[in-house]
């Protein structure tokens, strides 16, 4: 396509950004864009729409949240689909009610959550500590809330105090301030071949140059790490040791210790997501425990009690406080307190732990479900893991097998949201086990047709004319 093409955005009543996403977006579908072709250049494109660069760089980072396009540092963004329908994320429009969403992560809710919740607002609106949560500062977060945070993250064997610990909106916001802390535009940064799609995302708009790793079930190969350090200069990794999102691959110790001291030797900082650990009873030491004074741990309850739960704690070494604490500021000036003061009740009154107690429980018998339903397939889960990684039989390719299970009711993802670069696709889908499909009997009839489809062969394609 040659981009002269111009969208009229006169008929948009929504923001400038978004107007340009969507026409982009329309470009794809009926196929004026092809997978692998560059759009332009953030400015030049600015420039002939007259709007400002901000206003592009915005748009194409909706088109990357939709998983339509992926950008690369030092050459451009290109077009991944030719068709939204064959997104395989949770974005995929979900009007549809007879469908069953196995593709959004987020943990299990049940009354016991409502109940819980309900007496702790009770029992806030009483508190006379009320008028303490009404304070727009300090940015790094109330003092209690970030004592309490410490205590909780001591237990794991990390050298936490109340004074390098950030308080954020969930681990999400916490990575995002990580990364910008100790990275400039243009390094190097490692990760798993196969990772959240938010590094993703957040290496692009923060100009990075992300280099993806060879991994097996127990995580990143060190000596993978290493040879990259060896050719590159790597400014940090940013790494999932329990339960990574999408493979659930699962770092032992020896493996955590490994990659620690990698990074001493290279000298590289450690970006360390721990969303997935609270999930697991007596985890292993955070990765942190081993190289403290160049790790920034990030964790949460957000995927271990409530989705909503958005309380997260930063530990961040003391170098890096005064960096961390600007980034902090510019991206959500402090954490939301009043959510803050519930994660801290919760933690002192034992109602965290039972409520993450009921979610193991929850979620081993839903895989206990899931189990029963796929037999010998083949796949890789963890009895706490809120998703499992299924590489396809036969002959299936992604991209159809995610239509004919949408065909069939059923909301699941592929792998391309999670491809560093523009490596090949694996051939796996992710299901996640969550409270997307609330009901138990809605989850078994859902894991039930999806063993069908797995089990079964594809419809041969017809040549194009």
């Amino acid at each position: 396509m040659r981009w002269t093409w111009k969208p009229d955005l006169s008929a948009s009543g929504g923001a400038r950004y978004q107007a340009i996403a969507d026409a982009i977006a329309t470009a794809i579908e009926v196929g004026e864009l092809k997978p692998g072709e560059r759009l332009p250049p953030h400015r030049d494109l600015s420039f002939r729409m007259g709007v400002s660069v901000q206003t592009i760089f915005r748009a194409y980072a909706e088109l990357e949240r939709r998983g339509l396009v992926s950008g690369e540092v030092g050459r451009g963004t290109f077009v991944r689909y030719a068709n939204p329908d064959k997104v395989p994320s949770s974005i995929i429009d979900k009007r549809d009610e007879d469908l069953l969403d196995f593709s959004t992560m987020a943990p299990v809710v049940g009354e016991k959550h409502v109940e819980a919740l309900r007496d702790m607002l009770a029992a806030l609106s009483k508190s006379r500590e009320l008028e303490s949560l009404l304070a727009h500062r300090p940015i790094v977060g109330l003092n209690h809330h970030r004592l309490i945070g410490a205590e909780w993250l001591k237990k794991l064997d990390l050298k936490a105090s109340p004074e390098t610990i950030l308080i954020t909106n969930g681990c999400q916001h916490g990575l995002w301030v990580a990364l910008a802390t100790v990275t400039e535009p243009g390094d190097v940064v490692a990760a798993d071949h196969l990772v959240d799609s938010s590094v993703i995302t957040e290496s692009t708009i923060l100009k990075l140059q992300l280099r993806g790793l060879a991994s097996d079930e127990r995580g990143i190969l060190p000596e993978a790490f290493a040879a990259l350090c060896g050719r590159e200069r790597v400014k940090a990794i940013c790494v999932t040791p329990t339960l990574n999102n999408p493979t659930v691959s699962f770092m032992d110790e020896d493996r955590r210790r490994a990659i620690a001291e990698i990074a001493k030797e290279f000298n590289v900082w450690i970006i360390e997501d721990d969303v997935f650990g609270p999930l697991i009873d007596k985890r292993p030491r955070p990765i942190g425990a081993y190289a403290p004074e160049r790790t920034c741990y990030a964790t949460s309850f957000s995927k271990s009690v409530m989705h909503s739960l958005r309380t997260g704690y930063l530990l961040v070494p003391e170098i890096l406080l005064s960096r961390a604490i600007s980034r902090l500021r510019t991206t959500g000036w402090m954490s939301n307190s009043f959510v803050a003061e519930i994660s801290c009740r919760w933690l002192t009154d034992g109602t965290m732990e039972d409520l993450i107690s009921w979610q193991r429980r929850k979620l081993a018998r839903r895989h206990e479900i899931l189990n029963r339903a796929l037999g010998d397939a083949e796949r890789s889960s963890h009895p706490a893991s809120l998703h499992v990684w299924l590489p396809l039989p036969g002959l299936w390719r992604t991209g159809p097998f995610i239509e004919e299970a949408r065909r069939r009711g059923l909301l699941i993802t592929g792998p391309d949201p999670f491809i560093v670069g523009r490596e090949a696709d694996p051939h796996a889908v992710r299901l996640t086990l969550g409270d997307s499909v609330r009901e138990d009997d809605d989850f078994q009839r859902g894991v039930e047709t999806f063993a069908r489809l797995i089990a079964s062969d594809p419809e041969p394609s017809s040549p194009a004319i």
